[in-house]
């Protein structure tokens, strides 16, 4: 038997969501929170089961789901896990991530990752005091691009850790990856998602596969609004986007991290331009 407790950062530290996987034994960790304060509560909340640390299983490496590793692991020998290409795209973004949000977070901010010891490939089974978890890689196509859904296959039916394939109740972060590819895996492992019991999300409360339509739904109301507010360019000015904000929160009013449809504003009307007529 196995129990998922999830930790939800605060809403300075992005409302991620990091889980602790108790398994009769021991403790599996799925990512790690972006702050001080979240890793460390995360953290005692682990030491609070009574129970080991056994590994960390990363979904992507974006800061507010690897920087608490750091934390969370401190003073232990416990494998942190994840695919060659999340590990090699930390390498790559560590210093620009650290310029770009250190001074917003101040003390709060972790300032050297841990990086993953173990690698992982696609499809690759791992046991942690009997509990088995699988990887499916799907490579770009997410919120950055290096991306893993982790199976909770000893579970039936199994469960998933989506990282942040899906976002529920909060704006989705798309400065950093493309939103063709993420819409092309949304469908490639829609079969699979569908076949879990629930999935456990990197933002906002887990659900179902009905999250999937929930999440295509929202790339198309953004989208759509975008290409009509810059009629199909790829520049946006302060005012194209206020009107974007303006639209999307009042499409989803109830909706978190309403600073992230601005942000990711750029990135997607450069897609967009290039591929509209």
């Amino acid at each position: 038997m196995t129990t998922v407790h999830m930790y939800t950062g605060s809403e300075a530290g992005l409302s991620v969501n990091a889980y602790l996987v108790e398994t009769p034994h021991g403790v599996v960790a799925v990512d790690a929170t972006l702050t001080q304060s979240d890793s460390r509560a995360l953290r005692a909340r682990a030491d609070h089961l009574g129970k080991p640390l056994l590994a960390v299983l990363l979904t992507h490496g974006h800061p507010d789901h690897v920087a608490g590793v750091t934390n969370l692991v401190a003073g232990l020998d416990v494998p942190v896990v994840a695919l060659a290409s999340v590990r090699d795209l930390m390498a790559r973004t560590e210093a620009a991530k650290h310029a770009q949000w250190a001074g917003m977070f101040g003390a709060e901010w972790i300032p050297a990752w841990t990086y993953p010891t173990q690698l992982v490939h696609d499809q690759e089974v791992l046991e942690f005091d009997g509990v088995t978890f699988r990887v499916h890689d799907l490579g770009a196509g997410g919120d950055c691009d290096a991306n893993a859904i982790w199976v909770l296959e000893s579970e039936q039916p199994p469960v998933a850790f989506v990282g942040d394939l899906l976002f529920n109740g909060y704006h989705t972060y798309m400065a950093d990856g493309a939103v063709l590819r993420w819409r092309a895996n949304l469908t490639q492992f829609r079969p699979l998602l569908a076949g879990m019991a629930r999935l456990y999300v990197g933002h906002g409360p887990a659900g179902d596969a009905r999250l999937v339509d929930q999440q295509l739904a929202y790339f198309d109301h953004y989208c759509a609004a975008l290409l009509e507010i810059t009629r199909g360019g790829g520049q946006l000015d302060e005012a194209a986007t206020a009107e974007l904000t303006a639209r999307l929160t009042r499409a989803y009013p109830d909706y978190g991290l309403q600073f992230m449809v601005g942000l990711s504003a750029p990135r997607v009307a450069v897609e967009l331009a290039a591929v509209a007529p």
